[in-house]
């Protein structure tokens, strides 16, 4: 790569689901390719991200996924290095950040960058033997890296703590996103007939996975006075989850289920999300907190945790609300609030969508993800 020329890139993920992570790669690609960036997509294929990323026109890069180290994949992308098909290989998960450093250390020229995506990797809650050799190799890696970006300000604190990397290697990059598109969503009337909502029904909408650090038993519990304060309210969690029985065992004990409901996984989540009233994440351990984003970009007042990324995305008494964590009277509080008060929701509302056009598009996230990989390839890679 000579001077001046933009940096050749390879996202990569062994991943072969369609979550936050690769929404936010599917987003990156995008928007680095519209800076003119030469820009590929290393996955399974098939996968819902390869398909995804092709239907957009960039490149695919068929990556298996096959166990801790996959060498045939190492072997393949040193290759791409080698002969300057690429530049730069940009990790988004534990294995496939290996996979990279392997690849870049194994070619000689250009640079590794990884995204972390959590507050607390998987091999935070490693025991014995299997945390020996993940620290290992994580530190292995981890020297090996030039540029680690954090999604958020509190991902890079809490990687720091646990000294995950230097001060210089971590760089804070806010998630970005296409903005949704309003014609590609369902009416409001269509997903309120759906739900069996009349239409003035006040709607409260959860997306979250049911799962232990989500913590929707809060906003179960948060329920219970609201419903008893507004007869008529709904609140729909989509989502599935190890926590679903326990979950439906507490609607039942509290007497909600007239007013609670399950729907499982959706794939319409931003379609419901613009039916909703309020939007709601229970969770305190969110690196961001997407769907929050996603709600304020459709204009929908939110209500989050005061902890972890939606601290960052949120402002509050502008945008929505934020409660403290695990505090379901704080949380039943703050949406009897907005409950009550309609003209309060739609400036809440119109404030977010004017947030996310200004701080959280997919353009700002990649201009300064550009300017990660040219730190890299300057002081960190072999070019």
């Amino acid at each position: 790569m000579t001077k001046g020329d933009l940096p050749r890139v390879l996202l990569l993920t062994d991943a072969d689901v369609f979550a936050g992570t690769e929404r936010h790669m599917l987003d990156l690609a995008g928007a680095l390719a519209d800076l003119g960036v030469p820009v590929r997509v290393g996955c399974p294929a098939p996968s819902p991200l390869a398909e995804k990323v092709g239907m957009r026109g960039i490149e695919v890069v068929a990556i298996p996924k096959r166990g801790m180290v996959d060498f045939a994949a190492v072997k393949r992308i040193a290759g791409m290095l080698r002969s300057g098909e690429i530049d730069i290989v940009h990790a988004h998960n534990g294995r496939t950040h290996l996979a990279a450093a392997l690849a870049v250390s194994r070619a000689g020229r250009g640079a590794c960058v990884a995204t972390q995506h959590f507050l607390f990797p998987s091999r935070v809650g490693r025991r014995g033997p299997k945390a020996w050799l993940s620290a290992a190799a994580h530190r292995w890696t981890t020297h090996r890296t030039a540029r680690i970006v954090a999604i958020s300000d509190a991902v890079k604190r809490a990687a720091l703590a646990r000294r995950d990397a230097t001060q210089q290697q971590l760089h804070t990059v806010l998630n970005g996103m296409m903005a949704p598109d309003p014609a590609a969503l369902r009416p409001a009337a269509a997903i309120r007939a759906d739900l069996g909502l009349p239409a003035d029904a006040p709607f409260i909408f959860c997306a979250a996975r049911l799962e232990q650090e989500k913590d929707v038993p809060t906003l179960i519990d948060a329920m219970k006075p609201v419903a008893a304060a507004f007869p008529a309210v709904h609140c729909f969690i989509a989502g599935s989850g190890q926590e679903r029985a326990s979950i439906e065992a507490q609607i039942a004990r509290h007497g909600l289920s007239p007013h609670v409901h399950l729907l499982g996984f959706r794939d319409d989540v931003l379609s419901l999300i613009r039916a909703a009233d309020i939007f709601v994440l229970p969770s305190a351990v969110e690196g961001f907190g997407l769907v929050v984003l996603e709600a304020m970009a459709l204009g929908v007042p939110v209500i989050a945790i005061n902890a972890g990324g939606p601290c960052e995305i949120v402002e509050p008494g502008v945008t929505g609300l934020l409660t403290p964590p695990k505090d379901s009277h704080q949380l039943a509080s703050a949406l009897q609030q907005l409950l009550t008060d309609p003209p309060l929701r739609q400036r809440f509302g119109s404030a977010g969508a004017e947030r996310f056009r200004q701080h959280f598009t997919a353009a700002r996230m990649a201009c300064e993800t550009l300017a990660v990989y040219n730190a890299a390839l300057g002081q960190g890679g072999n070019s």
